[in-house]
Formats: structure tokens, sequence, C-alpha cells
């Protein structure tokens, strides 16, 4: 029962397509929280380190900005997320996790959002949004930029490396303990 509910909760987040502009703007996916154990082999899989600016698309609480600044020593990073009160949260995250002045969260849709300044990317969004997630990516990122996918995979990229592993804390969650997290390198 657990696994309809989730599989009616994702086929509830789409696209809405702007028919006069041609964009693709989010709907909204719903805030399902990033496992601990998984924001680090995310971070991990990504190897952050101290030259990497980090943005997540859909960021929620700020849990992987904040994690890839205070434990893998990036430079800085930045979130974006359509919830406006997710914003307020994960800024007031970062403030006291210690990060307040490197963390940057902002309101808005992520298909707007300005990613030029990555070196990682990262995502956890819903199956919809996965090809226009990877227009924008190929258009806006240097050749080279680290994008890590947690369970869904970008359309026509090949991932560079998948790490496919159970994790006990998504039962709650999706109904399922399956995780996969992919590595991509922009083409």
């Amino acid at each position: 029962m657990r696994i309809l509910h989730s599989l009616l909760a994702i086929a509830a987040c789409s696209l809405v397509v702007d028919q006069s502009a041609g964009a693709e703007t989010a709907a909204g996916a719903p805030f399902v929280p990033t496992p601990t154990a998984i924001v680090d082999r995310m971070l991990t899989l990504a190897k952050v380190g101290p030259d990497d600016y980090l943005i997540d698309l859909g960021s929620g609480d700020g849990r992987l900005v904040i994690t890839a600044i205070v434990k893998y020593k990036a430079r800085g990073g930045m979130g974006v997320d359509i919830d406006r009160d997710l914003v307020k949260l994960a800024t007031t995250n970062a403030e006291k996790a210690g990060v307040g002045a490197q963390a940057t969260f902002v309101a808005g849709d992520l298909f707007a959002a300005d990613v030029q300044k990555a070196t990682i990317v990262t995502l956890y969004l819903v199956p919809g949004m996965m090809a226009g997630v990877e227009a924008k990516l190929r258009k806006e990122l240097k050749p080279g930029t680290r994008v890590v996918s947690h369970d869904y995979p970008l359309p026509t990229w090949k991932p560079v490396e998948v790490e496919t592993f159970d994790n006990p804390e998504k039962i709650r969650i999706s109904g399922t303990t399956h995780t996969v997290l992919l590595l991509y390198r922009v083409p």
C-alpha cells in the first residue's frame, strides 16, 4: 500500500508546460528529505572538496548544501526550492551550522535558477522533471561539471558511475530500501 501511495504522489507531480513560451516549469515535487547516509554517499560520489561550489536543485531543508560545506569543505553552495517555508528553514539550518555566509537558499523555479557557478549539481527530483533538467544543465553548465542524481536518471546522458544499495530509512519515504545514485559529467 505504501508503494501505491508513493507512486500516486510521484504521478501527481508533473511538469507544467507554458505553451505560449515553450518553457517548462516545475509544478512542484513533494519535499522528501534525503536520508543522511545517502547525503554522504552522494557527496562522496561527487568527490566534493574545497574548490567546489555545490548547487542543489530542490534543496528542501538544505542538508546537501550544508553538509557539503561543513563536512566536505566545499567553498560554498546554493539551494533552490519552490517552497518559501523550506527556503527559510534551510537558511536557518545553515546559520545554526555556522555556514550562513557560505550557503545561499533561494525560493523559485529551479528551471529559472542560475546554475552556471556550480562545479557540482545534486538532484532528488521526480522522473517527469529529468528531461527538462538535463536540457537546462547541458545548456548552462561547463563541460566536466559533476551531477549526482538520486534514484532518477537523466534521460540521454550516460552516467560515469552508478552506486546501487539499500537504505532502510527510505522505507518510510518510498516503501522500498532500494537506492540508486548516478554520477554524470556534463558533456
